[in-house]
């Protein structure tokens, strides 16, 4: 699946940190698959940042947040992603830079 730069870091924020072995298996390739190499984040121009209310935030340069990478998203990942997505609609916790995965994932689906 193409993911750009804004959908790759929402997706990594979403991911679950607990779960059965196989899942945590699962979701450790893929967090690898969706983080940023080292040469990627100096051709981005990625910058972490600490805001004043406590948090961070990622920034990079506008002009290439439309730039993918195909990435491998198995049907176990899917799911544990689809599942996700749609407990924080019910939960009324979803952002709006999620807006693109939700369409990807569920209303695509």
């Amino acid at each position: 699946m193409k993911l750009n730069i804004p959908e790759r870091i929402a997706l990594l924020s979403i991911l679950p940190v607990e779960g059965s072995i196989i899942t945590l298996r699962v979701l450790n390739e893929l967090r690898n698959d969706l983080a940023f190499t080292e040469k990627e984040i100096k051709a981005y121009n990625m910058k972490n940042h600490t805001l004043p209310e406590g948090g961070a935030t990622i920034t990079w340069n506008p002009k290439l947040s439309d730039t993918v990478k195909d990435i491998k998203i198995g049907d176990t990942a899917k799911g544990i992603i689809l599942s996700k997505l749609k407990e924080l609609d019910a939960m009324q916790k979803l952002h709006i830079s999620m807006i693109p995965l939700y369409e990807k994932f569920v209303e695509h689906a």
